[in-house]
Formats: structure tokens, C-alpha cells, sequence
């Protein structure tokens, strides 16, 4: 398994009561494959999300990347070298083009980039289909569906083998909902990626190879 949680639990105070959003937690992910994690708004897909890619730690219970505690290799170094994450609202530097949003990634990273990053990351660009001529644009002068693919050519650009992403298409069409949940296909079948997406889609579900439902803080898979 390239990522796992244990037994994780992660709730509010309020005043004496524990508001759990997740309770004894555990799922597991390996590489070639596309999952989802469904739930309505309030599930807590989201803060397992944000536990899984070290934005958010957990009360108790572990996350482990390799078989090892991302707590012990370092949230911040987890994300820099191990996780690319996918945002509902892109977070995107808006004024930069989106060759120079993909290629931030490459400057702080330990992982081994190529001398020709920039080429790198319009190749990248290409095969989320961004043209150059786009690529060298101000995201904010692209469409939705483009920065999102900005954002994914982004999260790729330190050759990860963990993909996670938030609602990715919440903002877009069902055209371009389907297109972008094509590319989440190819990066885990072709690429031998784990492609890891929260939504509240059915339909997104549904295409997956393997869902999950989360409610009430407790996860079961998805039929």
C-alpha cells in the first residue's frame, strides 16, 4: 500500500461534548488505481482529506506514506516530495502564467528534477491538454476547466506517485467534469499513479475503481 491510515480520529469540543467528524478511521490506497471517497457537504470527506495530505493532523491515529508515519517524515517535506493536491478552488497564483504556476513546485522540492524544467512542465501542460500558447497566459485568463488542468499538470510536476484532490470538478460543467475525471483515469491505469478524489458526485463515484461513502463520520465502501 503506498498510503494508509489507522484508526484515525479527528472531532470538535464543543463546550464538554467531542463533535467526532471521523471516528476510528482507517482506509487504504495503492498505486494503479482511482478512488473516490463520497459524502455529502458536513461528512468530513474533506478533513479526511486534509489528514491524508498532511494539511490537518489527526487527534489520534496514524497516516502512514511507504509504510512510514508522516508525522516522523515531516508534514511539510511530505508535501513537498511525496503528495500533489488538487484544490475545488484551484489556488493558483493568478497574476503568474501557468508554466510558471507548474513550475513552483520544481524550486522547493527534493525530489530530482530535470535541467529542462520548463520543457518538463509545458510537456506536462500538453498532456492535460494546455497548449502553449495557453501555457503562457496569466491563469486568470483561462477558463475554469483549464486552470484546473493547470492545477493537475501543478500537483504533477514533482513526479508523485499520490494524487489527491478536493472536489475537483465542483466548479466545472459535466463536459469538462468528465474530461478531468478522464485524466484522474489515465495518471492511475496508464502511469501507475494513486488518484485519490473527494466529491459528493455519484456519477464520479461510479467510474471509480474502488468508492467509498463517508457518514457520520464512519467509512464504508461504496456499492
Amino acid at each position: 500500500m503506498i498510503l494508509e491510515a489507522k484508526d484515525l480520529n479527528y472531532f470538535y469540543q464543543d463546550g464538554e461534548q467531542r463533535r467526532y467528524i471521523l471516528k476510528d478511521t482507517s482506509i487504504s490506497f495503492e498505486k494503479g488505481k482511482f478512488y473516490t471517497i463520497l459524502g455529502q457537504s458536513g461528512s468530513g470527506k474533506t478533513t479526511l482529506l486534509s489528514l491524508l495530505s498532511a494539511l490537518d493532523s489527526p487527534h489520534s491515529g496514524t497516516v502512514l506514506f511507504n509504510n512510514e508515519d508522516i508525522k516522523k517524515i515531516g508534514y511539510e517535506k511530505y508535501r513537498r516530495n511525496n503528495v500533489g493536491i488538487i484544490f475545488q478552488s484551484y489556488n493558483l497564483i493568478p497574476t503568474f502564467t501557468a508554466v510558471e504556476n507548474v513550475l513552483i513546485p520544481m524550486t522547493i522540492t527534493e525530489n530530482d528534477v530535470p535541467e529542462d524544467a520548463k520543457t518538463v512542465a509545458y510537456n506536462l501542460l500538453d498532456y492535460i491538454g494546455i497548449v502553449k500558447s495557453k501555457a503562457d497566459r496569466p491563469v486568470n485568463k483561462l477558463s475554469g476547466g483549464e486552470q484546473q488542468r493547470v492545477a493537475i499538470a501543478r500537483a504533477l510536476a514533482t513526479n508523485v506517485e499520490l494524487i489527491l484532490a478536493d472536489e475537483p470538478t465542483g466548479n466545472l460543467d459535466e463536459e469538462m467534469e468528465q474530461e478531468i475525471i478522464d485524466i484522474f483515469k489515465r495518471l492511475a491505469h496508464e502511469h501507475d499513479k494513486c488518484v485519490v478524489v473527494v466529491t459528493h458526485s455519484n456519477e464520479i463515484a461510479l467510474q471509480s475503481d474502488q468508492a467509498f461513502l463517508l457518514r457520520k463520520g464512519v467509512l464504508t465502501a461504496y456499492e
